[in-house]
């Protein structure tokens, strides 16, 4: 990628809508955009929207009715001169727009370029960066004003705070070692311990923080557990209206952990379908012990119970459901039950919901109680008073936390100053992977490459 390039995309969603807007960033950009405009005699004033024809450089022939906007360098998003076109927001003439901006010079923008270059000019950090991406992806309003206050650079002053913090820490430590030879200067152990013990409450404050608040963020996960053949898979596929798993009448169809994304009461969730829970090795096994891990790991575990047989909800790798569902409601109201009886409620030993997935029974009540146990999950534990968002930051605070303990452990130890002061240097490094100022251009790639084209 080479940043002096001109890109263009579509900045809007793409599809038939009212307006279209397709962006142009790179130094050239502006004289790109007058080829396309020939009843311009000059460069508008900048951020003026001027009514213009555009036309293929090619051939001429008329594209649209629309307007144009440029930004100089230095004061648009990006940081580089830059153009928008406002276009009518058919397809055709998005795609036209697109082929003749290419056709005069420009390239196809890669994801999340257009931000990467904003970080790259200075005009945004990374926690920033990826604060666009998180608003574009918004499912509830508590992320809306997470984001917001992220991109508004609150969480970056918290950051560089912390930073700035052990930086000082360091330059203490530093200016000991420089002078402990000639004029036997020594560390305030005790100070310096109770400096580090103030910044490892702040970062486990912030990372709980940032646990109990994933949910709300990313998603709540829902884990469909229980025994083979209790109806897991036809579930999910209800639960979904399609059919995303298979569903087969012989016990073990689904050997690993099967997922989904689906809105539910407005909060966006992912629906984890697993393997069934019994003893079992080789392929099945492995397909168990993913499941358990799902399990472990969900926000939400729903326990399925094959209704039709009265099974009950029997404890297997100390998972504990938060909802019970007793399906296939439509055998066992025939008479089904394991002893002839007619005794439907035998073996239902906790309160949960009655399902079929064949002719809707429950289905509603499901949904609504999964819709309250959704809303617990994610109000709860919410905060808004952040220091991370989203797995990379998070990873990046463990780390840095586990090197600031190191350096503690050290000093604790009598071990010899500098020691301490490799750990300490990794947290403040590890710190700076927060907003980007010391991170690795396969971090970047990873980053950008979950945006979408346009951002």
């Amino acid at each position: 990628m080479v940043s002096s390039d001109v890109i263009v995309a579509l900045a809007t969603a793409p599809g038939r809508g009212a307006l279209g807007i397709v962006r142009l960033s790179g130094a050239g950009c502006h004289s790109l955009a007058m080829r396309l405009c020939p009843g311009l005699r000059e460069v508008p004033m900048a951020r003026l929207l001027t009514r213009v024809h555009i036309v293929d450089p090619g051939s001429g022939r008329k594209l649209d009715d629309a307007t144009v906007v440029f930004f100089n360098h230095g004061a648009s998003f990006t940081g580089e001169e830059s153009v928008e076109f406002i276009c009518h927001g058919g397809a055709l003439v998005l795609d036209g727009v697109i082929k003749a901006c290419t056709l005069a010079g420009a390239r196809h923008a890669l994801p999340g370029e257009f931000t990467r270059r904003a970080v790259a000019s200075g005009r945004l950090d990374l926690v920033q960066a990826e604060a666009v991406a998180l608003l574009a992806d918004a499912s509830n309003e508590q992320t809306i004003d997470v984001a917001l206050d992220a991109l508004g650079g609150a969480q970056s002053e918290k950051i560089a705070n912390l930073r700035g913090f052990l930086l000082d820490i360091l330059a203490n430590w530093e200016a000991t070692l420089d002078f402990i030879e000639d004029d036997n200067v020594v560390v305030d152990v005790e100070e310096a311990l109770a400096l580090l013990d103030q910044a490892i409450s702040t970062m486990e404050h912030g990372i709980a923080a940032a646990q109990a608040s994933r949910p709300a963020i990313e998603g709540v996960k829902v884990a469909l557990v229980g025994a083979p053949n209790a109806g897991k898979s036809s579930l999910f596929n209800a639960l979904l209206e399609q059919d995303r798993a298979i569903v087969r009448p012989e016990a073990g169809t689904t050997r690993d952990v099967i997922s989904e994304r689906l809105v539910l009461s407005g909060v966006a969730i992912e629906l984890l379908d697993t393997a069934g829970l019994r003893s079992a090795d080789g392929v099945e096994g492995e397909g168990v012990a993913r499941a358990i891990a799902a399990a472990q790991q969900a926000d939400i575990r729903v326990w399925v119970v094959d209704g039709a047989g009265l099974a009950g909800v029997e404890a297997f790798g100390g998972i504990n459901p938060d909802l019970v569902v007793y399906s296939k409601a439509d055998l066992w109201d025939r008479g089904r039950d394991r002893d002839g009886d007619g005794d439907r409620d035998r073996g239902r030993d906790r309160d949960g919901v009655v399902c079929s997935c064949v002719d809707g029974t429950g289905l509603g009540e499901l949904r609504k109680r999964l819709s309250a146990l959704i809303d617990q999950v994610t109000r709860t534990g919410f905060r808004t008073d952040l220091l991370v968002v989203g797995q990379r930051q998070l990873t990046a605070l463990f780390a840095a936390l586990h090197r600031v303990r190191a350096a503690k452990a050290a000093l604790s130890s009598n071990m010899p100053l500098d020691l301490a002061a490799i750990d300490l240097r990794a947290a403040i490094d590890h710190l700076g992977e927060i907003s980007g100022s010391s991170v690795s251009e396969e971090i970047m790639d990873r980053v950008f490459s979950r945006f979408c084209i346009g951002k």
